[in-house]
């Protein structure tokens, strides 16, 4: 995967980074579910060495078509997991970490507590570094933007339990951001894509 591309190696480590605080300002006590958190994130987007390059690197928008083949990347993942013998655990947190907390996501529409913890916790780090990076599509947001964008889809997206917990411990986590504004009008679309996309 980084051999492929160095960007998507440096996004699952700071994926890592804030889904592993996140765990553990929950009270995620599990080791073997910490476990699978911190591999989850690190082979989150192992199912986008089947998704064609152009697509992710696609500077406009996606196509519906484009769209829905870039989704796959969640089950692909899942299932190369499974297919090297990696625990059912793992393999389901990356299989669901698109799906939303009111049952829009993907890949199975899954909602509430139905959708694994560490699926959930990894959902909300990755949309987080994807929008507070920079992407063929767009340059990276402020980190003002990007959480408020996460609030905006709180209880819709994402747990709010989690979200709670994550905004206040994600600003001393981040790296330095780099600062530019979008207009309000951009940012459900922004949004939609980095959660599709993890980019």
């Amino acid at each position: 995967m980084s051999s492929r591309d160095i960007s998507t190696h440096e996004h699952a480590e700071r994926v890592q980074r804030y889904a592993m605080a996140l765990a553990r300002h929950a009270g995620v006590g599990d080791p073997d579910v910490l476990d699978a958190i911190e591999h989850a994130a690190l082979l989150h987007d192992l199912g986008k060495l089947a998704i064609p390059d152009r697509l992710l690197d696609k500077p406009g928008p996606l196509t519906v078509e484009e769209y829905a083949q870039v989704k796959q990347h969640a089950a692909i993942g899942s299932d190369l997991l499974l297919g090297m013998g990696a625990d059912g655990l793992l393999a389901a947190i990356v299989r669901h970490h698109h799906e939303s907390w009111d049952g829009s996501g993907y890949p199975d529409g899954l909602r509430h507590e139905d959708i694994p913890l560490g699926a959930r916790i990894l959902g909300i780090a990755d949309c987080y570094d994807a929008l507070t990076s920079d992407r063929p599509y767009r340059r990276a947001l402020a980190h003002d933007i990007a959480t408020g964008m996460i609030v905006e889809r709180r209880g819709a997206t994402f747990d709010p339990r989690l979200t709670d917990i994550f905004l206040p411990i994600v600003w001393r986590l981040r790296p330095q951001p780099h600062l530019h504004v979008v207009p309000r009008e951009t940012r459900a679309r922004e949004l939609c894509r980095a959660e599709a996309t993890g980019q």
